[in-house]
């Protein structure tokens, strides 16, 4: 079972999914994300059987926003990841 996502950031949400996927079954569960901040990393996830991590790009430990990500509602259509700036979100 593919999942995929914008970013893996601490891996909480992704570690929920994996379980819950597992939980009902999954014999395989495989990950591609586009980008992955290994440095904000607070859980370890596992993945399922023959499942893979793929991901596009790893990024430092920024506020990025763009191609889907946002903040507020806000910077979600740029059409590039753009790394908001600290005054913005403070």
């Amino acid at each position: 079972m593919p999942q995929v996502e914008d970013i893996v950031d601490t891996g909480h949400t992704l570690s929920c999914l994996i379980s819950h996927l597992a939980s009902k079954g999954a014999s395989s569960i495989s990950v591609c994300a586009f980008l992955d901040k290994p440095a904000r990393r607070k859980v370890n996830f596992e993945l399922v059987g023959d499942g893979k991590y793929y991901r596009g790009f790893e990024c430092p430990d920024y506020f990025v926003v763009g191609y889907g990500m946002d903040y507020t509602e806000l910077y979600r259509n740029l059409p590039y990841i753009g790394v908001l700036k600290p005054q913005h979100y403070s």
